[in-house]
C-alpha cells in the first residue's frame, strides 16, 4: 500500500501491549459511537491516520474500511451521525477515492 500525504500507516497493535498507539484511537472511537451509528458494535482496527487532522482509517473484519473524523469528545456523541464516517468497500477503494481526494487537497493547501 502506498500512503500519500497527509496519510500515514499505523503499526499493527499488539494484543499484549495496552499502551499501543492504535488502542487509544480505537478506544476513543468506541466512546464516541452511539446506537444508530454505522460503526456501533463493530470491531475495528486502526490502520492509518491523517497527521494534519483528526481523521483515522479503521479496518473492519469484513474487509471494508471506515474513514472517521474523531471529535475527541471522550464521551458518547449525542447525534449518531458523529463521528463523521465514510465507509469504503475495500482499502483499495478508499485509496482510489478518499486518499486521492485528501492528497490532492493537501497538495493544493500546501502550495505543491
Amino acid at each position: 500500500m502506498e500512503w500519500l500525504e497527509p496519510w500515514e500507516s499505523v503499526e499493527p497493535v499488539r494484543t499484549d501491549d495496552p499502551s499501543a498507539f492504535g488502542r487509544g484511537w480505537e478506544a476513543e472511537l468506541r466512546k464516541e459511537v452511539v446506537p444508530g451509528h454505522v460503526l456501533h458494535g463493530l470491531a475495528v482496527t486502526l490502520i492509518a491516520r491523517r497527521y494534519d487532522r483528526d481523521d483515522a482509517l479503521f479496518q473492519m473484519q469484513d474487509g471494508r474500511v471506515a474513514q472517521v473524523h474523531l471529535t475527541w469528545k471522550q464521551a458518547p456523541e449525542l447525534d449518531p451521525r458523529w463521528p463523521e464516517t465514510v465507509i469504503y468497500p475495500s482499502l483499495q477503494a478508499w485509496a482510489d477515492t478518499g486518499q486521492r481526494r485528501d492528497h490532492d487537497e493537501w497538495l493544493a493547501d500546501n502550495g505543491q
